[in-house]
């Protein structure tokens, strides 16, 4: 029999699947087969590899907060524990299978669950906000680009509303504790959400520390428009960058959506609607999501062969140990 998690994973798929399906009814998948094929591999494989750099980038940014936390991580199991996450985030909705992976792995290793953890959130938080800050501020200065299109300024108003809340918990014992009121007075979950507030209120009393994670994630949330500004060079796009600097961060939040499987289908429709309004056909839009999607998929088969082949067995090596 399916137990719950089986039925919403299926569910997930078909879903991410169904958006696909509803897409090729007004795009014609021959159409997009052309397209594909005679994309410039050159620029293909050059932003796959700018896509691969981002990713040890954020490797550094994770075992920077880490080593800050006093978790004694290297830099070898930084990368280990950060690419079998990818690889687990191939079957499960946005990030949570791989940064529960990576929380849980570290966590037992060294006996400090909540502060791995801590580790975890705060490399997810100062990644969204940094994406957040590159597309309104890259909109405040090239906003007429988008007057004809809304719903950009929407999302980004949503973000930003959703980045300040979300400041406001980690930050405040005030607004924290009032956010609490929603919970007994008395409860373990409740104790434990406040054990683990005070391992996340340690970038608060640290700045230094924090605004250091913040600059990793301007620098990969910088790159990856590029990656994806280079990859529209593989369809002879001829499209002003800043495009691609407030479109991908708005892509990128609507994927993170938990809805479906890394983000299949949610990042393909966003993709279809904000780049068509761009100027880009929907079939090369689509083409290139589908393209970036095959990226995660690599990157993903990639970590999974790190985990069976070399961090499985390290495991296995140091617990014998």
């Amino acid at each position: 029999m399916l137990n719950n998690k089986k039925i919403s994973f299926f569910l997930r798929v078909f879903v991410g699947i169904g958006i696909i399906l509803i897409l090729f009814k007004f795009i014609p998948y021959q159409k997009l087969i052309v397209i594909l094929k005679q994309a410039d591999s050159l620029f293909i494989i050059l932003s796959f590899a700018i896509t691969l750099f981002i990713n040890f980038i954020g490797v550094f940014r994770w075992r920077f907060l880490l080593n800050s936390l006093g978790i004694p991580a290297t830099f070898k199991e930084a990368v280990f524990l950060s690419f079998s996450g990818y690889f687990f985030n191939l079957f499960f909705p946005s990030f949570i299978a791989g940064d529960a992976f990576r929380g849980v792995a570290l966590g037992n290793k060294h006996a400090n669950y909540k502060r791995v953890f801590s580790s975890v959130v705060m490399d997810r938080f100062s990644g969204a906000l940094a994406l957040i800050i590159i597309a309104v501020f890259f909109y405040i200065f090239n906003f007429r680009l988008f007057k004809d299109n809304p719903n950009v300024l929407f999302v980004l108003l949503l973000l930003l509303l959703t980045a300040l809340l979300a400041s406001a918990i980690i930050f405040s014992k005030t607004v924290f504790n009032f956010t609490l009121k929603v919970l007994r007075k008395k409860s373990a979950l409740r104790d434990k959400i406040v054990n683990f507030h005070d391992e996340l209120y340690f970038f608060k009393e640290n700045p230094l520390v924090f605004f250091k994670s913040i600059l990793f994630s301007l620098v990969i949330q910088l790159i990856l428009p590029l990656a994806f500004f280079v990859l529209s060079k593989a369809f002879n796009l001829k499209i002003n960058v800043f495009y691609f600097l407030v479109l991908i961060p708005v892509i990128m939040a609507i994927a993170f959506i938990p809805i479906t499987i890394s983000g299949l289908g949610t990042r393909e429709a966003a993709a279809v609607y904000f780049f068509s309004k761009a100027g880009i056909s929907k079939e090369v839009a689509l083409g290139m999501s589908l393209i970036s999607f095959i990226f995660i998929v690599i990157i993903g088969l990639i970590g999974g062969l790190m985990y069976v082949m070399v961090y499985n067995r390290w495991l296995q090596r140091h617990s014998q140990n």
